[in-house]
């Protein structure tokens, strides 16, 4: 063998080599990575969730995704489509219009149990509310006369001293806002159908549907009143 083909034999074997070790590394470190994802799910914290249920309302989750996690202005939540490492990192950094929850505001411990609540929860199908026509005037009416203005205010500003959320007017979708009145979370009481019928819970949508935006309750403290 020349030694010029003995130099390039000695080439071909060292970029084989190479190439060898660069592939073993590769997949180690895949193998590793989801090693690390499995250990790190097998140790995520356990849910509760009837805490996380408290948690869900707490920290307004239902305002957009329903008080079952059903969905309304944002999607669906129950059953969660994610893992729960999956799950976490997304509301630590979401997309589209949800604003990002940090480990400060909302903490693994509550997010594991929010996630147990929404793997327990059971949404309800929807209503055909949609297709009824609600009368704003006669909403007006009902929504003082069940004293909804007492804890919304009279615009449906909502209030602090009340914690009552802003629901004029609606964020939700009707099927979502029948929902919410019927099966409501935090300290709101439930009104069935027996006292708000659909009729009753479509004009009272109307109603709200028919104000102008509210100001927050936060920037004209009378409207606390």
């Amino acid at each position: 063998m020349r030694p010029g083909e003995n130099l390039r034999m000695w080439r071909g074997l060292s970029l084989r080599l190479l190439l060898a070790i660069l592939v073993a590394s590769f997949v180690a470190a895949q193998t590793g990575a989801a090693q690390n994802q499995t250990t790190r799910a097998q140790n995520a914290p356990a849910g509760n969730a009837q805490k996380g249920k408290d948690a869900f309302a707490t920290h307004m989750c239902a305002t957009c995704h329903g008080p079952e996690g059903q969905g309304a202005v944002g999607p669906a939540l129950a059953p969660p489509p994610r893992a729960l490492p999956d799950f976490t990192r997304y509301v630590r950094q979401p997309a589209g219009k949800m604003p990002p929850f940090t480990p400060q505001a909302v903490s693994d411990a509550d997010l594991a149990d929010i996630y147990a609540y929404l793997q327990s929860a059971n949404p309800a199908p929807p209503s055909n509310l949609s297709n009824l026509s609600g009368n704003a005037q006669n909403g007006g009416r009902i929504y003082v006369a069940d004293g909804c203005y007492e804890c919304h205010g009279r615009v449906g500003q909502g209030s602090q001293s009340t914690a009552a959320p802003r629901i004029g007017p609606p964020a939700l979708a009707i099927d979502g806002f029948a929902r919410y009145i019927h099966a409501p979370t935090g300290n709101m009481p439930p009104y069935t159908s027996k006292v708000v019928s659909d009729q009753g819970v479509a004009d009272i949508y109307a109603f709200l549907k028919s104000l102008p935006p509210a100001p927050a309750a936060k920037d004209i403290p009378l409207l606390n009143q």
